[in-house]
């Protein structure tokens, strides 16, 4: 377990880049809380690279809970940032990116389109239907700005292999 609490911070960066060698997603919760409320711009940074550069498939059901919790709230624009940015499939959760971007503040919606609009993977055909129905549905809901999003989303998922 990472102790990101040790008074030398070139220590506490030293592990984290021995974590990122060795991808052990155990550390997530406690790094998770880290970023919450970071204490140092350097470890926050190395932090941030270390989530960037997960590989294990086991870190997308963690890393999505922490989207979804309001206790993250604070670094849940970095997280669906990471979701982009990262090689992880996020093609299951194409609902909740679908939702960010219909409800969320104009930083998060741009975020979730951009998860969207990345999804390299097949998507399932209901899931598929679902989402391109709540589009449709949230496209006379939202402001001007919004629609377009929301159309462009819509095009992305109907186009999307299954």
């Amino acid at each position: 377990m990472i102790d990101l609490n040790l008074k030398d911070n070139k220590l506490v960066i030293e592990n984290i880049e021995k974590l990122r060698t060795k991808g052990n997603i155990n550390d997530l919760p406690v790094i998770l809380d880290y970023l919450n409320a970071p204490s140092n711009p350097e470890i926050e940074k190395a932090l941030y690279n270390f989530i960037f550069d997960i590989k294990d498939p086991k870190a997308v059901d963690p890393i999505i809970a922490a989207i979804q919790n309001d206790k993250y709230q604070p670094i849940q624009k970095k997280l669906i940032e990471m979701c982009w940015q990262s090689s992880l499939k996020f093609a299951k959760h194409i609902g909740l990116f679908v939702d960010l971007l219909i409800n969320g503040d104009f930083e998060i919606a741009f975020e979730a389109l951009t998860v969207i609009e990345n999804m390299e993977e097949a998507l399932d055909p209901k899931s598929k239907e679902h989402e391109m129905a709540k589009l449709k549905n949230a496209i006379s809901t939202v402001n001007e700005d919004r629609k377009a999003w929301l159309h462009e989303a819509f095009h992305m998922i109907e186009q999307a292999s299954e």
